[in-house]
């Protein structure tokens, strides 16, 4: 404030009578620099503004629940369920995606029966991850959550499919026994989907350059 003082005197001329009191008003601007050093008179009221005490979410759980438990809470954290299970319990219980994960199933070749064919017939699975530009310059969505999601199914599809190869027994009452089937199936319709979508797409392009490069006829 001191600073101020030594820059512009333009404040002393309203003597604090607009908006511009908290300059005028500070005991730097008044005192100066050399005074203001040393602390301020007993005339200057250097207390605090009146405020109620500070507040935070953390604190205001400990209040509620106390320290105690609160402590024992932090020491002994719940497990909470994998994201597949989530997704697997939420598709029990909700009953629309339960009848859609049902008619994916059902539909392409009978259910449990089906899907196992389905990732048997495949000599290379067809990519999990929604066709997406991966590549170039500044471009890191490959390093992006959603991404190493779809990368992480990928990654089961292909260890499921050496499982069945190997050990298909047990394998297979792995899959039914917690019903994770509809999970990847519903995850393999979804590929096969969008590795379609992608060859239709280049066909319809190749057939564009085709016609480019051979120009008018």
């Amino acid at each position: 404030m001191y600073a101020l003082r030594m820059i512009n005197n333009g404040y002393a001329d309203h003597a604090g009578s607009r908006s511009d009191f908290v300059v005028v008003g500070h005991p730097e601007y008044n005192a100066g620099k050399v005074r203001s050093d040393y602390g301020y008179k007993e005339e200057w009221d250097t207390r605090g503004i009146p405020s109620m005490p500070p507040r935070s979410l953390p604190g205001d759980k400990i209040r509620r629940m106390g320290t105690t438990k609160y402590l024992r809470l932090l020491a002994e954290p719940a497990q909470k369920p994998k994201y597949k299970e989530r997704v697997l319990a939420k598709s029990r219980s909700d009953t629309q995606i339960g009848r859609s994960m049902s008619s994916t199933t059902s539909n392409d070749g009978g259910g449990f029966a089906g899907f196992l064919k389905e990732i048997d017939s495949c000599d290379k699975l067809p990519s999990v991850a929604p066709n997406r530009l991966t590549a170039g310059y500044a471009n890191h969505i490959r390093h992006q959550p959603v991404m190493k999601h779809y990368n992480g199914i990928q990654e089961d599809l292909a260890d499921l499919k050496t499982r069945l190869r190997l050990a298909p027994e047990a394998t297979k009452a792995d899959l039914l026994m917690g019903d994770s089937w509809r999970y990847y199936a519903l995850h393999l319709k979804q590929a096969k989907k969008n590795d379609l979508a992608l060859r239709t797409t280049k066909l319809k392009a190749t057939k564009t350059m085709e016609r480019a490069m051979r120009g008018p006829e």
